[in-house]
């Protein structure tokens, strides 16, 4: 999704997708890494499209009855995606957070991209294994019931755009840390979607580039920046699976991470509670797992 991505499914970061200077620290007010990157991917101009034969002149736009898959990208980002993560600070070794103590060096991410029309909505869950015994310590406590080395956790990522012209791009804004921040995905060709995501003053926040072979597979690296500086960079790898594929692995990654069920879905990209549960988040009835 682009996640994020994906919406994506990454869709999709880092997925939604989502900095802050750049960690999930909070130490600044920019949002947490992995969400943007896993957040669907947007536009911000328009650029030579999936097929020319769909150009349409901007005066004849409809975008409000623009079908966005019509598209040959947004056709093969549409569905489930399971993903395998790694996010690195600014050192280039892996992402440590004080705030959120799980390991980032390898996680997964389970992403659900839908194209309505001309609109995508995307719902991410993403869960982290638990950080490794010899690293914690007295000041490091696990979040919830969990702990520190013995259990995993998980946190929720959303989001939703819409096709800003009739070449397939898309664009919206992201609310985070008190901020709205533009985010704009542009097409190129049928394989390659690029997702920016700039701040207030029009500074970039995050450039993530998606290759989508037609293999059901899709890659996304990202780039992040905070007053010009690089501060992360991600790698994401992820396959679209069914919809009982994807509950079925997200079911067995809890279990390999000792995620406690009092926290599915349990937290939000800035890592405070989530308020709503897995049911309401994905807008599916999970009962059955």
């Amino acid at each position: 999704m682009p996640i994020p991505h994906y919406f994506i499914p990454t869709l999709l970061c880092c997925s939604v997708f989502i900095l802050s200077g750049c960690n999930d620290d909070n130490t600044n007010s920019t949002p947490t890494p992995e969400e943007p990157a896993q957040a669907t991917e947007e536009p911000t101009q328009t650029t030579e499209e999936s097929d020319p034969s769909l150009a349409i002149e901007e005066d004849n736009c409809d975008v409000d009855n623009f079908q966005l898959l019509d598209f040959i990208p947004w056709q093969r980002e549409n569905g489930y995606w399971v993903g395998e993560y790694t996010l690195l600070g600014a050192d280039g070794t892996p992402q440590v957070s004080s705030r959120w103590p799980y390991r980032y060096d390898n996680y997964k991410g389970f992403i659900h991209l839908e194209v309505i029309g001309n609109a995508i909505k995307q719902r991410n869950v993403f869960l982290y294994p638990p950080k490794l015994a010899e690293l914690c310590d007295a000041t490091t406590e696990a979040l919830g019931n969990g702990q520190c080395g013995i259990n995993g956790n998980e946190k929720i990522f959303s989001a939703d755009q819409k096709a800003t012209d009739c070449s397939g791009n898309i664009s919206g804004p992201f609310e985070s840390f008190g901020m709205t921040l533009d985010t704009h995905t542009t097409l190129i060709g049928d394989d390659t979607v690029l997702y920016q995501v700039r701040m207030p003053d029009g500074s970039i926040m995050q450039n993530q580039l998606t290759t989508l072979p037609p293999n059901d597979t899709r890659v996304r690296t990202a780039q992040g920046f905070f007053s010009g500086s690089s501060t992360y960079a991600s790698y994401y790898r992820e396959r679209k699976v069914t919809q009982e594929e994807f509950f079925q692995l997200l079911t067995e990654a809890r279990t390999e991470y000792n995620i406690l069920e009092t926290d599915y879905c349990g937290y939000d990209n800035t890592n405070q509670p989530s308020q709503t549960t897995c049911n309401d988040h994905f807008g599916l009835d999970l009962s059955a797992e």
